[in-house]
């Protein structure tokens, strides 16, 4: 039970520190094959965290700890891949954008800066939210190629009005991340409008106003061990005062003495007062396994 224990509290210390990387593959059809996904994974870590078609881009939360992202490309028929690497300096630069080029073999991944990465993240679509990823691992002894090796100190920082907007809001979800694995209701609650409505759809109606959101995060937070990480993002202004971020995310929880992960949906709609972007719809589900 300790050692459980012990991996929430580890979890809810990294999610506090994470960084957002959108990886982007623009449509081709320079190559056979290269209608197949591709997939994300983290380091040595054996399993991706997403995949990408063609045409698609993946919005992510990762540790910053995080040093290498590999891309895995299927080569023919079976459980082998060609890869790609690029290590990356995600403390310093906490919001990254990757874009990757087919090649014969896999992909080269280049790093760009938010401006350069606009008319790309406007070619492609976001991918399938909740979408299965379907994976063999590689077969012992049969793993991909290494084709791709860069190292980056730092990217140019982040200069338009729409890139600074977008900054806000990641920054105000992230704060509800932080806010709620404190498990703290006030600092939930200040988070929201006063005329907000939280809509969980494990709950028989809304929440309006203050003083409800208030006493929802007030029942939640005697659930001590919950905690919660963001998975694939998408992040949407819709002028200069409303925003929405959606995406999926994980509750991760203590139930007798077992770890317990819950995958779920979420959709906030930001409205922007003076200089601060506040939660005046929050809309959340538990996806279906």
């Amino acid at each position: 039970m300790m050692r459980h224990l012990l991996w929430a509290l580890a979890l809810g210390a990294a999610v506090a520190s994470a960084a957002e990387v959108t990886v982007i593959r623009p449509k081709t059809d320079a190559f056979i094959g290269q209608e197949w996904e591709y997939y994300i994974l983290l380091g040595d870590q054996p399993k991706p965290i997403a995949d990408l078609r063609p045409g698609e881009r993946v919005t992510l939360q990762v540790p910053a700890a995080t040093q290498t992202i590999v891309i895995q490309c299927p080569k023919g028929v079976g459980a082998n891949y060609d890869e790609a690497r690029i290590d990356y300096d995600f403390k310093t630069n906490s919001r990254a954008f990757f874009v990757l080029t087919a090649k014969p073999k896999c992909v080269s991944v280049q790093p760009m800066d938010a401006r350069a990465a606009a008319p790309m993240m406007s070619a492609t679509r976001p991918r399938t939210e909740g979408r299965l990823i379907e994976y063999d691992a590689p077969k012992k002894g049969g793993g991909g190629t290494a084709l791709v090796t860069a190292t980056v100190a730092s990217v140019p920082a982040l200069t338009t009005t729409d890139s600074a907007d977008k900054d806000l809001i990641a920054a105000a979800t992230a704060a509800w991340v932080e806010a709620f694995n404190s498990r703290d209701p006030a600092r939930m609650s200040a988070l929201y409008d006063p005329e907000a409505v939280l809509a969980d759809a494990a709950e028989p109606r809304a929440r309006v106003g203050a003083d409800a959101i208030n006493d929802y995060y007030k029942s939640l937070a005697k659930r001590k061990t919950q905690r919660v990480a963001l998975g694939e993002r998408n992040l949407r202004l819709l002028g200069d005062t409303t925003a929405i971020d959606s995406g999926t995310f994980t509750y991760f929880e203590m139930r007798d003495g077992n770890a317990i992960t819950t995958p779920g949906r979420y959709s906030f709609t930001y409205q922007k007062r003076g200089a601060k972007w506040v939660i005046v719809d929050h809309q959340t589900s538990v996806a279906a396994r």
